[in-house]
């Protein structure tokens, strides 16, 4: 049984922490429902006090001196996994990301405001014992990012921006140590005792072994520029960065638990007295991690954009825009347990990504706009390192919205996202010799409301 207890042990050390949480599905374009009706289109746009996250220098073009928008998006998403016959569906609850911003002119030329956002964020449920629970069972990301931002009115056609981005967040997640049947090989051991023999076999299809990863991401900085040219009132250029961000999780908090509260009784067994042929030195050592701490720090990707619009009349405007995406900078993943043989490296690999939008906004009355547009959104992933934790694909989405203007001071936003991701293939090395692989199918809607106050 040495090649069994041996192969436990390699897959407990190959997947004892997945904190990826990273793939593009983390990153969050949701921070305006006016916007997300036009395929959440904006470094080209006048867009008062939302440009602060779009184009921090449209701020300077607030038509009100002081302006409050306000709103949340609902994440309704299912990824479906699939391998040969087997098949399973996530049941990930609805997330609710939301904006908040308010900005005021300071004089003529000077603008200022301040906004809540959540940048990222992801939530993903697989049942706790599928095929898939030593790689994750369930994970939930959450970022805010609050910005003060100014912004110059050079001229009439060029004006600037900056702002100060302070991140915070949290995360949670739960997956299985080993695998589900990995203890099933000690019912073919001699003398390991029947009554624990039967408790195997009673909870084979369980994940035997859990761990929970929890912890507050230290506070971050970064900045979010841009600049915008309006050399007509029927044209407008824009170009905006927003750093990367180091999210630093200084003070995680591990958990393990067992799969059934019988197992406890297998795990003493196996784990229990050093001087038996039972013993396993790498499940002892997964134990003590109950309680201990741990380090880690996941990247918020730098983005650069670049938009132009243009309105071929006056009750329609057209836009298009790029974004480019830095998630080369998560190359790896490193959890310190301060343990040399539980630290965690994993490479990811990923390389920079980009955004393609189109979309525009119609005005059939001076109390209603339409809006509609296109998303394709490319896969920064490595195919051949793969993870369920947030499963990458290139995607497309279809957009919708509309705005009711009640009065020059008041208007409601109401706007929809539909999300297709490509079936997509891949796999994830869990031990030197084995590799966790499948299909991925990825669908999301994305309802928003929101609420725009001009003074």
């Amino acid at each position: 049984m040495k090649m069994n207890f041996r192969k436990i042990s390699l897959l407990l050390l190959a997947n004892l922490v997945g904190l990826s949480l990273m793939a593009e599905g983390y990153q969050l374009n949701s921070q305006s429902t006016r916007q997300i009706g036009m395929g959440h289109i904006g470094t080209a746009l006048r867009l008062g006090s939302e440009s602060m996250v779009f184009n921090p220098a449209g701020l300077s073009f607030m038509k009100s001196s002081t302006e409050l928008s306000l709103g949340a998006t609902g994440i309704i998403s299912k990824v479906n996994y699939t391998s040969g016959s087997y098949s399973v569906d996530s049941d990930s609850p609805i997330g609710t990301p939301l904006f908040i911003y308010a900005a005021t002119s300071i004089s003529d030329k000077f603008f200022a405001g301040i906004s809540v956002t959540n940048p990222a964020g992801n939530s993903l449920v697989w049942p706790d014992n599928w095929s898939g629970s030593h790689l994750v069972q369930n994970i939930t990301l959450k970022t805010f990012a609050i910005q003060p931002t100014i912004s110059y009115k050079i001229s009439d056609q060029w004006s600037i921006g900056a702002g100060l981005t302070i991140n915070l967040g949290s995360f949670n997640l739960n997956k299985g140590m080993v695998p589900v049947g990995a203890l099933t090989p000690y019912l073919g051991v001699a003398g390991f005792p029947q009554n624990l023999k039967d408790i195997i076999t009673a909870t084979q299809e369980l994940s035997p072994l859990n761990i929970n990863l929890a912890g507050n991401a230290d506070f971050a900085l970064g900045v979010n520029v841009g600049i915008l040219f309006t050399p007509s009132d029927d044209w407008s250029i824009g170009l905006s960065y927003r750093s990367k961000v180091k999210m630093s999780v200084s003070s995680g908090l591990a958990s393990v638990d067992y799969g059934a509260s019988s197992l406890s009784a297998v795990f003493s067994a196996l784990t229990g007295d050093p001087t038996s042929p039972l013993f396993n030195a790498q499940l002892a050592g997964a134990l003590s991690l109950d309680k201990a701490n741990f380090s880690a720090e996941l990247p918020i990707p730098s983005n650069l954009q670049f938009g132009v619009a243009f309105k071929p009349s006056c009750n329609l405007l057209l836009s298009a825009e790029l974004q480019y995406v830095g998630w080369k900078a998560y190359d790896k993943l490193v959890i310190d347990f301060g343990n040399p043989l539980f630290n965690s490296v994993q490479q990811k690999n990923f390389t920079n990504s980009m955004i393609y939008r189109v979309g525009g906004e119609y005005y059939p009355t001076d109390k209603v706009t339409l809006r509609a547009g296109l998303i394709y959104d490319t896969t920064p992933v490595d195919l051949t390192l793969y993870s369920p934790e947030t499963p990458g694909a290139n995607k497309i989405s279809a957009t919708a919205g509309l705005s009711l203007n009640f009065s020059q001071k008041v208007a409601l936003d109401l706007a929809v996202q539909y999300l297709n991701g490509a079936l997509t293939e891949g796999s994830v090395p869990v031990s030197p010799t084995e590799t966790f692989s499948g299909q991925y199918k990825s669908k999301a809607l994305l309802p928003s409301l929101g609420l725009r106050l001009s003074f």
